[in-house]
């Protein structure tokens, strides 16, 4: 196995691992990282992590973790699980990359509860189920709003998939069928509407 190096900017890191795979008869090659950019003391979890995202797209066979004390000091175990957790993201990030089937899978299967507003199930199918759950208590801790079709982000009015899923709604009630034609009339209404008003993105009030 390959030991790659720690710091390189993106724009190289597909050409780093071309290269080891040309050079090292593709022998498995592993990474810390590795870090984009040095500018971020206590946060070289995350500036590597988008390092280890595009290098695990390209091919890199081990991801090794990196904590926010990285340069700075020995972690402690909360450390160690921020740099692991996220280590996992970006693996998971470079696995969809990929085509994982079992990744799309899991991304599916969150996405459609978040749609769903199946909180729990948003929570247990999550990477870190504790952390997320304890960010939903903050500010919505009561059982109630486990089964509440909004959080506390954007409110009741202004959830961007309650709004979708009324919008659906509606258009099932009101029997409208052709719903591609519907939306590109609708577009074109609004484009000619902007064209009237003079195309100006930014109005004064």
């Amino acid at each position: 196995m390959i030991e790659g190096p720690g710091h390189v900017p993106m724009q190289l890191i597909k050409e780093n691992m071309d290269k080891q795979l040309e050079c090292c008869d593709e022998a498995p090659f592993y990474t810390l990282g590795p870090l984009t950019t040095d500018i971020a003391p206590g946060y070289d979890h995350i500036t590597s992590g988008i390092g280890a995202a595009m290098i695990g797209w390209f091919g890199c066979a081990m991801l090794c973790y990196v904590t926010p004390k990285e340069h700075l000091g020995l972690p402690n175990k909360d450390d160690v699980k921020t740099g692991i957790i996220t280590y996992k993201i970006a693996a998971h990030a470079a696995d969809l990359a990929k085509g994982h089937p079992g990744a799309q899978i899991r991304d599916n299967a969150l996405s459609k509860a978040r749609f769903e507003f199946r909180w729990e199930d948003q929570f247990n199918l999550g990477l870190d189920p504790d952390t997320a759950r304890s960010y939903h208590d903050e500010t919505l801790p009561k059982d109630s709003a486990k089964v509440a079709h909004f959080c506390s982000m954007c409110g009741p009015k202004f959830c961007s998939m309650k709004i979708t899923q009324e919008v659906r709604e509606y258009a099932a009630n009101q029997r409208i069928e052709a719903v591609d034609v519907d939306v590109a009339k609708g577009l074109a209404e609004q484009a000619e509407r902007f064209k009237q008003e003079g195309s100006q993105l930014y109005k004064k009030v």
